[in-house]
């Protein structure tokens, strides 16, 4: 572990040049190899809530949790890779909220900036909660000595080398995760196909038995494909700043296509990673549920299966693993303060040296706060309730006026605002009922999924009634006429339509194979 936060900081140094411009420090816009792209896009998803909470999920509810892949992933990065990122790139644009002012106007960007802001600095948190509680199961450390040190760390290579750093050290990440997992991924495939030799219902059935509509029930097809894989799923995938941010930095087109296609075939092989431990783990470690929590699940078998050396091994990647994503939210986070609220709207036309010191405070100031906001995760049984959650109250409502906007490009401003704001308190309020018992279900996981799916229709219907009732002329007229035609100046490439057939037919065959 000392050794690889030694090399951290190494990547940092290493990464660190004279910056002229804030956008190259902050987004490395168009300036980085494909291949280094694409492993930055896929580690950049397999931190803290990859390795971490989605073994839990599979040690507390089984198979299922494959659906967070072939149902949460998959779909929504072929939708990605041969429609919006294609988009983005014809746009020319630097991040999210410079495209929601292309389509709505500067009013929309700025309330984009904030509400992304917010949950970055929020994720920030339960990332470094993440590595603080494994640091003390593991090190001994305190909850606060753990969270100081990581973001310590993380705070000294960021400031370092930027987004540059952030993107080499999360290959670092990468690598270590690889070495420290594969073993244990291996040894956890090999067991549960020898005990499904003997008995079939070890492995179970990811829809043989799954109801269609039953909120009583701890999974349903409803919340699980509409729910999870298109609002939740298509949502993160397709505007999620620090994705977006990391496709940004591909140097030709045909790269940015294909980062989310390559990144889809290492999601599949991260689904073998990471569920089957945790499907092993429920059956070897009973204690998990009762006497210890569910993100234990690798721990308790690493410390089964391995040796001294594979275990420091082991432990290090998934102390990496957690790291980064503490980095990748601090720099999101610094990148649109600075780009999109302090440059548009507080400050503008200044030097460039004042906003590279600005770009720098916002890091400190996100380092030091995800320290405070960490101890939130506290009052949650687990890392990825907390995770749905924040996604559906700020992540649906702006994938819905984003969708919607794309459609039809009657959608205005006042709309888009009133169905935000509509939507984000439709989902708080199901909340409150549902924490409250008013409303049931089986699960607090499904009741994020079925959150997801009254916030976006209430976003989208508030959007539409409220633009067909006070459409005018200066908010319908040049700007979706320009943005109607920007969105038919791009194409997809033909190699990237064939890496995406590829994906589809293997998604399409582990279904079936699990069904």
């Amino acid at each position: 572990m000392p050794g690889y936060l030694i090399a951290s900081l190494l990547i940092g140094w290493a990464a660190r040049h004279r910056f002229r411009a804030a956008n190259s420090y902050l987004n490395a816009t168009r300036s980085l190899p494909s291949g280094i792209v694409a492993l930055s896009y896929v580690a950049a998803n397999c931190g803290a809530f990859e390795v971490i909470a989605l073994s839990a999920v599979a040690a507390q509810y089984g198979v299922v949790a494959f659906h967070f892949y072939l149902i949460g992933a998959i779909p929504a990065i072929l939708f990605s890779a041969l429609r919006f990122l294609p988009l983005y790139r014809a746009l020319s644009i630097r991040s999210m909220p410079q495209l929601l002012e292309m389509r709505y106007g500067p009013q929309m960007r700025l309330l984009n900036a904030c509400v992304v802001a917010s949950s970055l600095l929020l994720l920030a948190g339960v990332s470094l909660f993440a590595v603080a509680q494994f640091l003390e199961v593991v090190a001994g450390w305190s909850f606060i000595t753990g969270a100081a040190t990581t973001a310590t760390v993380v705070l000294a290579y960021i400031l370092l080398g930027g987004l540059r750093a952030t993107i080499y050290n999360e290959i670092l990440q990468l690598t270590v995760v690889l070495l420290g997992l594969v073993p244990i991924g291996f040894l956890s495939v090999r067991y549960l196909l020898v005990n499904t030799r003997t008995n079939h219902h070890v492995l179970g059935h990811l829809w043989m038995g799954l109801p269609t509509a039953s909120v009583r029930s701890p999974f349903d097809v409803l919340g699980l494909t509409v729910g999870l894989g298109f609002v939740l799923g298509f949502g993160y995938w397709c505007t999620d700043f620090v994705l977006m941010q990391r496709a940004f930095t591909a140097r030709t087109e045909l790269a940015a296509q294909q980062v989310p296609l390559w990144s889809g075939f290492a999601k599949l092989f991260f689904a073998l990673l990471v569920v089957c431990p945790g499907l092993v783990a429920a059956r070897l470690f009973t204690q998990l549920g009762t006497t210890a929590r569910y993100e234990q699940a690798i721990p308790l078998l690493m410390q089964s299966a391995y040796g001294p050396v594979m275990l420091s091994i082991g432990c290090t990647a998934l102390a990496a693993s957690l790291l980064s994503g503490v980095a990748a939210n601090v720099a999101a986070f610094a990148s649109i303060w600075t780009e999109d609220i302090y440059r548009t709207r507080l400050r503008p036309g200044r030097r460039e040296e004042h906003y590279l010191f600005v770009s720098r405070c916002a890091i400190a100031f996100a380092a030091t706060l995800a320290v405070f906001d960490s101890s939130i995760t506290f009052y949650f049984s687990s890392i990825m309730e907390q995770v749905q959650l924040i996604f559906t109250i700020f992540g649906t409502p702006l994938w819905a006026i984003f969708l919607i906007g794309i459609v039809s490009p009657r959608i205005t401003t006042r709309g888009a605002f009133a169905g935000f704001f509509a939507g984000m308190s439709a989902s708080i309020l199901h909340l409150i009922l549902s924490v409250s018992g008013f409303l049931r279900y089986g699960t607090m996981m499904s009741a994020s999924f079925h959150s997801a799916i009254y916030a976006f229709l209430t976003t989208c219907l508030v959007a539409v009634c409220v633009s067909v009732s006070v459409q005018s002329d200066c908010e319908s007229g040049d700007g979706s006429a320009r943005w109607t035609k920007l969105q038919s100046d791009h194409r997809v490439y033909r190699s990237t339509w064939v890496l995406a057939t590829i994906l589809m037919v293997l998604l399409l065959g582990l279904n079936w194979l699990l069904r």
